[in-house]
């Protein structure tokens, strides 16, 4: 979250605002709009309590020093920006929005790169796209999911992360798209793989 707090924190024209819009992908929601702390706190009473106002001419801030005050954004952002509702249990960690985004645009541009099919071929069907250790958050998926209509298996080989990632696809009604795999730390336990 350090785009976030530093770039929330500096004026527009600062060069640590330009870096930082610099080192997001030109697609990101965020690049030239950092998420308005105020405005989600306007509608997500829980995110409200780590808002500080800002300083004149200045925007709103958040109380990092409170350590739910990340999972509060994320779960701010997925769902006033994307329509996503998340969960995260406690001790796990808490994925960066604009980040997960850069990474997703990324693999959609090199996707892209792959040669258009010819007129009397069948368009291919959207990614599936295998998340190696998709945590609790299953952040990946469900971004992948709701941004780019992406397919997802995710595998976690943590039972309880597993079952919090379940939770969060089942939680948006994508289980269609999002396959969550336990697959047992190499212990012998986890899910079967389907035949």
């Amino acid at each position: 979250f350090f785009f976030l707090s530093m770039a929330q924190a500096a004026p527009h024209g600062t060069h640590l605002a330009q870096r930082s819009a610099r080192l997001m992908h030109p697609r990101n929601p965020y690049k030239d709009q950092p998420p308005d702390f105020a405005a989600l706190a306007r509608f997500d009473p829980d995110f409200a309590r780590h808002v500080r106002p800002g300083r004149p001419g200045g925007g709103a801030s958040l109380d990092w020093s409170a350590p739910d005050a990340a999972v509060a954004l994320t779960r701010a952002l997925l769902w006033q920006h994307f329509g996503l509702r998340w969960r995260l249990p406690a001790g796990h960690l808490c994925p960066p929005v604009p980040s997960r985004i850069n990474y997703l645009l990324w693999l959609e541009d090199l996707l892209r790169l792959r040669p258009s099919p010819r007129a009397d071929e069948q368009a291919p069907p959207p990614p599936l796209v295998l998340d190696i250790g998709t945590g609790a958050s299953a952040i990946y998926p469900l971004l992948g999911s709701a941004l780019l209509g992406w397919r997802f298996i995710a595998s976690e080989i943590d039972e309880a992360a597993a079952e919090a990632a379940r939770a969060n696809v089942a939680l948006n009604g994508l289980d269609d798209e999002i396959c969550v795999r336990f697959t047992g730390g190499g212990g012998g336990g986890g899910d079967p793989v389907p035949s």
